[in-house]
């Protein structure tokens, strides 16, 4: 009797598994979900924050497909067709309302080269709502990356490929300069000055860098 009852058991098993391997794949999409949600604010020193502040409170996991465009549209579409519209506008302010600070590492990048005119200004109008600091002295790429490296911001998905975008849109020869590596490419930033592309031991030549 024991024997046939526990046949009867697995025949069941055996009949329930793809209804329970189909449950435990929903649980583990919710729960990859729900973690990509979470936000995980790290610890400062008392000094980060009496100069800075609290940082804003920052997601974790992939973009979500209306922001993967918006991030698309601002910061590789407009670069490749060195165009600022309606659809570009709209695009920054989905950035803006979004409250993923990682995003304001993008807008930095482009601060760097945009630093005055009525552009500018519209930069920094995601970066008060992104990390909640404004810009009285109208320093906008200095303030906002002040207080990205301050509070460690994490860079957004895809950040390598976007910050290429905007460097190689000024100009063509950092192509070979942003490659995947061991660089944290939050911290690099241009210095000014274009590239000195001279050939090997031929500095005794004028260069434009």
């Amino acid at each position: 009797m024991m024997i046939v009852t526990n046949a009867a058991k697995l025949a069941s098993i055996q009949n329930c598994r793809f209804p329970i391997f189909i449950f435990w794949v929903l649980i583990s999409v919710i729960s990859s979900q729900l973690h990509a949600q979470e936000t995980t604010p790290k610890p400062l020193p008392n000094y980060v924050t009496d100069q800075f502040g609290t940082p804003p409170a920052v997601p974790s996991g992939p973009l979500s497909v209306e922001l993967q465009q918006a991030v698309k549209v601002v910061f590789e579409d407009s670069m490749q067709d060195s165009f600022w519209g309606t659809e570009q506008a709209t695009a920054l302010e989905t950035i803006g309302n979004s409250k993923d600070p990682r995003l304001a590492w993008l807008i930095s990048d482009l601060m760097r080269f945009i630093t005055r005119g009525a552009l500018i200004i519209k930069l920094s109008e995601p970066i008060e709502k992104l990390l909640g600091i404004d810009f009285p002295t109208g320093n906008y790429w200095g303030r906002t990356t002040d207080h990205l490296i301050a509070w460690d911001i994490p860079a957004p998905p895809d950040y390598l490929h976007y910050k290429k975008t905007i460097f190689t849109s000024i100009i063509s020869g950092w192509q070979n300069i942003f490659v995947e590596g061991d660089i944290d490419w939050r911290h690099v930033s241009w210095g000014g000055v274009l590239i000195d592309d001279r050939p090997y031991d031929t500095t005794d030549e004028p260069c434009n860098c």
